[in-house]
């Protein structure tokens, strides 16, 4: 019983890990703070989970995925994470970088991954694969 009262623990802790870092960069947002918006993802991700988020959106969709899948085991985790890529990817129109592009790829990855493997309809999630499509597709970069 302790070993599951831990992982329970371990499971709620990334949930709120997840929730604060993406309310940080929300309000880093509003306040124009793109450039450390990515530093602060970067280095929260690394100190925490020891993963370094520009070399990870940079793999393939499969290996990108079994990697999110050992750290974020949840349907709201992996909800989180792609929001938190969305939110660094948004400003491509005013910085283009291969980096944000794989950041808007990956959120729509995640996104389309969670929309078909839930048993669950999501209306905003199906909201946010639109958005992230006609942002790639603007930007000539949406794949098949």
């Amino acid at each position: 019983m302790a070993s599951r009262d831990y992982l329970v623990r371990q499971f709620e802790e990334m949930g709120l890990f997840l929730a604060g870092l993406l309310r940080r960069i929300l309000k880093m947002k509003e306040e124009n703070q793109q450039e450390d918006m990515e530093a602060v993802v970067r280095e929260e991700l690394f100190q925490e989970l020891k993963l370094d988020v520009e070399q990870f959106v940079m793999l393939d969709n499969e290996s990108f995925l079994a990697l999110v899948k050992t750290h974020f085991t949840s349907e709201d985790q992996l909800e989180k994470l792609a929001d938190i890529l969305k939110v660094l990817g948004e400003d491509i129109d005013h910085s283009f970088t291969v980096t944000k592009a794989n950041y808007l790829r990956k959120s729509l990855f995640l996104f389309r991954h969670l929309q078909e493997s839930s048993t669950a309809f999501s209306y905003e999630r199906r909201v946010r694969i639109l958005e992230l499509q006609e942002i790639l597709l603007r930007k000539g970069l949406l794949e098949g």
